[in-house]
């Protein structure tokens, strides 16, 4: 399956998702080192305060330059749980969205990002926010590792994209 196999869904109401999650600035060169630090922070913390995941990782890109970007990296939890250090609690915005699926590789993640705009244009309506990038392929409950994960040719990632 293709992207172009991956329609935008029907808008759908979302419940607010309580959160841990590290923001900061990343060089887009560093990127992939950096949420994958994030990622393991994340994990590690977890693991030592016994606060269960609730749902796969995610990253949301709350802006995105040419060579720097404001990123968020989390992971949903079952219940409230205090920030710490450089990790935050949070939520992710409960309300209306539109979602959509990448599979395959992040090289081509643009497209997805596309047909979120297109179907915003086309129908009128407005982001409300940053979307986010939900990482199904990524095991909330082990520790992060690349090297257990499958290829990206097989990774499933879902866009959602809060709307007005």
């Amino acid at each position: 399956m293709n992207d172009e196999q991956s329609p935008v869904t029907l808008v759908e109401d979302r419940k607010p998702q309580p959160v841990l999650s590290i923001r900061a600035n990343a060089r887009i060169a560093e990127l992939a080192a950096r949420q994958g630090e994030s990622l393991r922070e994340l994990w590690s913390t977890m693991q030592a305060r016994g606060v269960a995941a609730a749902g796969a990782p995610f990253v949301r890109y709350h802006t995105f330059g040419e060579t720097e970007t404001d990123l968020e990296v989390g992971i949903p939890v079952a219940d409230l749980a205090a920030g710490e250090g450089r990790v935050a609690a949070g939520e992710l915005p409960g309300g209306a969205a539109i979602t959509t699926w990448h599979l395959g590789s992040h090289d081509r993640l643009a497209e997805a990002y596309g047909r979120l705009q297109r179907w915003l244009k086309e129908h009128g309506r407005e982001a409300a926010g940053a979307a986010w990038e939900v990482y199904w392929w990524i095991d909330p409950g082990a520790e992060p590792n690349p090297a257990t994960w499958p290829p990206p040719a097989e990774w499933r990632t879902e866009l959602v994209q809060p709307i007005a």
